[in-house]
Order: structure tokens, then sequence, then C-alpha cells
């Protein structure tokens, strides 16, 4: 294991963390980088980090700043961004899901977490569907009218 793989359980020790994901564009890269593979971090765009708490610190901001600091000395080719998993919605969550997992406390409870992520996401992307086909038949049938004036 990489010592940068060491330094990430460490920090997730610290923090009581259970799942640490890196997501977004540069998820493939920073999960690269921490194999000890020479990455070009694209200086466009940052990596986004979200980290998942055994139980929600009793200090966010604080945490926050902290976990922030420490990650960001692991990641130092990186600009970062962290994200608490438990403060976003479940479609962010969802994308979360479908980066990059770095860590986790107990394989099981990650297996069960993404899975509980992937039928929540999906049942709201259902519903959108179908509230969407309800609007669309309410247009329609003539129950809702648009006025479109381009503005010149």
């Amino acid at each position: 294991m990489p010592a940068a793989f060491d330094k990430i359980h460490t920090i997730a020790r610290a923090y009581d963390l259970s799942l640490i994901y890196l997501f977004g564009s540069q998820a493939i890269p920073g999960n690269q980088y921490l194999k000890g593979i020479e990455v070009a971090p694209d200086g466009l765009s940052d990596l986004d980090i979200a980290v998942a708490f055994q139980n929600p610190p009793t200090l966010p901001m604080e945490t926050y700043g902290h976990l922030y600091r420490d990650m960001g000395k692991i990641f130092d080719q990186f600009d970062i961004d962290l994200i608490f998993v438990h403060e976003v919605d479940i479609l962010l969550q969802y994308e979360i899901i479908k980066g990059e997992r770095i860590y986790e406390s107990n394989e099981p409870y990650a297996d069960q977490f993404e899975e509980r992520v992937m039928k929540l996401a999906g049942d709201l992307i259902m519903k959108k569907r179908m509230m969407d086909r309800e609007i669309m038949e309410a247009i329609e049938d003539g129950y809702f009218q648009f006025e479109y004036t381009p503005h010149s």
C-alpha cells in the first residue's frame, strides 16, 4: 500500500470516517496519484472529495477546516473540494458513489450504503419522469398555456 493510502487510513481513523470517495472529473487522476502514479491535474477542475462519518461531527465547521487541511496535504497537487455526505441530497450522493471509493471502514456497510443510494436515486428519477410526463400531458390537454415572446 503506497504511503498516501496509509495517510488516508490514518485520517479516516482520526476523524471517525466510514467512507471516503473521490468523484467528479478528477476522481481517476486523484486515485492514480494516491497509487503513486504521476499525474497532471487539470488546473480548471478541482478534485472532489466526499467523506461519510460514523457519527456526524459535533463541531462541523471546525472538523471541516481540519479535514480540508489534512486532505489538502495528501492531494497537494490538486485544488480540492470537500463534501460531507450526510449534508447533501440523494442525487449528489449518487454522483459521489459513481466515483472512486478510496476508503471504507466496513465493506459490507459501504456496499449497503451504495445500494441504498442507488435505490433512492432511482426512485427519485422515476418519480421525476412520471411528473414530467404528467405535466406534458396537462400541457397537451390544454390545462396549461404558455406564451413565448422572444426578446429582440
